[in-house]
């Protein structure tokens, strides 16, 4: 028995995954995958690690069968909210690898009407994300929603910041009407904060029912 051979049912599987990447074994790599069964943690961290390195790396016929041996083991994937997870995942990497129609088809008309409702402007999410020139035309599901959650998340860090250096009392003495002006300033920040995390990842939301 090799000195360095992995054995797969007592290791780690995040760290297979990135020894066989390292090496640029990518037919072991997906064996690995393969042979464990999903969950949300350390084999969905070992599919990142596995579709990052093999979308820089592969070309040609071995790019080709990368990507449709990852197709295959996503659509096999019982959990399909999680295999869901997996293609926003691998928009998020920036990955080119096509995972398949594993997510909602919308457009960019359904995205603004979802927009709408929740009264985000449309020249607001094109800051965040990549939209198709028609109207018509489908948008990118998975990269729209990790847009849309990585946009939730800025707003909350923002929230946590202004709430650390707020008093301790401003909002009972907001109630009693004993704030100052910069504390009310801070205070209107947060929601206004709080309120936009809350609509981002609600479109998100929507876009995967």
């Amino acid at each position: 028995m090799s000195a360095d051979r992995l054995d797969l049912e007592y290791t780690r599987i995040t760290d297979d995954a990135s020894i066989l990447c390292r090496r640029r074994d990518f037919p072991r790599a997906v064996n690995v995958l393969q042979r464990r069964s999903p969950d949300a943690r350390r084999w969905r961290s070992a599919f990142r690690t596995v579709i990052s390195a093999g979308d820089q790396t592969l070309d040609g016929a071995r790019r080709q069968w990368f990507a449709a041996a990852l197709r295959e083991l996503v659509a096999h994937v019982p959990d399909r909210r999680l295999a869901g997870e997996l293609v926003i995942d691998a928009a998020g990497s920036g990955s080119q690898v096509d995972l398949g129609p594993v997510l909602p088809l919308w457009t960019a008309r359904d995205l603004w009407s979802h927009a709408d409702h929740l009264e985000l402007p449309m020249a607001w999410i094109a800051q965040v994300t990549t939209l198709p020139r028609s109207i018509r035309a489908p948008i990118d599901t998975a990269r729209v929603v990790f847009d849309c959650r990585r946009t939730a998340e800025a707003h909350r860090g923002c929230a946590h910041v202004l709430a650390s250096v707020l008093p301790d009392t401003a909002i009972i003495d907001e109630a009693h009407g004993g704030v100052d002006a910069p504390t009310r300033e801070a205070l209107d920040a947060l929601r206004a904060h709080q309120d936009s995390a809350r609509r981002w990842r609600e479109l998100a939301h929507r876009l995967l029912s």
